[in-house]
């Protein structure tokens, strides 16, 4: 005979807690892991290209799954056009403190392009995931009206 254990909200919710930090534990590793390999180990791409791969696809996968299932990626009511501008230009500013600190960059040129191209394309895609989140989130909400009026 087949035991069901059942599970009340309180454990299920602490599991889901567990295998979220886990994630997050395992990304910022893989993270690591390739900083170490490009910058300090000087590895060739091939040998840390599964990492890399694995951490942006996890990260498009997590982006997709966001959309679709109409979870708030950011706080959207918050997020102004000057915060995300802002919050572009500190990343552009973090990715180029990166490459003159462990890549030992020295170029201007190459900086000034690196800094502008990766504040750009920050964000842009910030830009466009914001407004498909705030569409999807109007559907949604949209949709739970409609349900609601046909309820009454």
């Amino acid at each position: 005979m087949k035991t069901s254990k059942v599970n009340d909200e309180r454990i299920v919710s602490q599991r889901r807690k567990i295998q979220s930090d886990a994630y997050q534990i395992l990304i910022y590793c893989l993270l690591i892991s390739i900083l170490i390999q490009q910058f300090i180990m000087n590895a060739p791409f091939a040998q840390f290209a599964v990492e890399f791969f694995c951490l942006i696809g996890i990260g498009i996968y997590i982006t997709i799954r966001h959309l679709s299932v109409g979870v708030d990626i950011w706080d959207s009511r918050s997020h102004t056009n000057k915060k995300l501008l802002i919050n572009s230009i500190i990343s552009g500013g973090i990715c180029v403190s990166l490459l003159i600190v462990l890549a030992g960059e020295r170029n201007v040129r190459s900086i000034i392009l690196t800094f502008v191209t990766f504040t750009m394309v920050y964000f842009l895609v910030h830009l466009v995931l914001r407004n498909i989140n705030k569409k999807r989130q109007r559907q949604i909400d949209d949709e739970l009206s409609t349900d609601e009026d046909i309820e009454c």
